[in-house]
């Protein structure tokens, strides 16, 4: 059976369901990419704990590299890592509600397809 020969209804619960579906895979990948990131600045960080206050560091800003202090750069990593765990935290809370309200439309729609006497497969 075709989506538009499903009623409207089941049509609209569907493209819900989608949508949510979308948005949970969206997500998840967001959280996988921060996860990266904060792996690199975690091995970053450990390099430079490694290294003397008073070594020469070079940032990288945009295509050029910036001579900065240590510490400053310590600070800015440690600066969005923090930023980055919110972030993560955040999307984290937004995962456990979409996964919630996911598995409510897939009640809602089971019993929908039944009620038109609908099946799967």
């Amino acid at each position: 059976m075709s989506q538009q020969s499903l009623p409207p209804e089941v049509q609209q619960t569907l493209a819900q369901y989608q949508t949510m579906r979308d948005n949970y895979a969206r997500l998840d990948v967001e959280i996988k990419l921060i996860e990266a990131e904060l792996a690199d600045i975690e091995n970053v960080l450990e390099t430079l704990r490694n290294l003397k206050d008073e070594q020469e560091i070079y940032k990288m800003v945009g295509y050029i590299l910036v001579k900065k202090k240590k510490e400053e750069v310590v600070s800015e990593l440690e600066e969005r890592k923090e930023l980055l765990n919110i972030k993560r935290e955040k999307y984290r809370k937004q995962l456990a509600v979409l996964e919630k309200q996911i598995k409510e439309l897939e009640s809602k729609l089971r019993e929908l397809l039944a009620k038109y006497g609908i099946t799967i497969g």
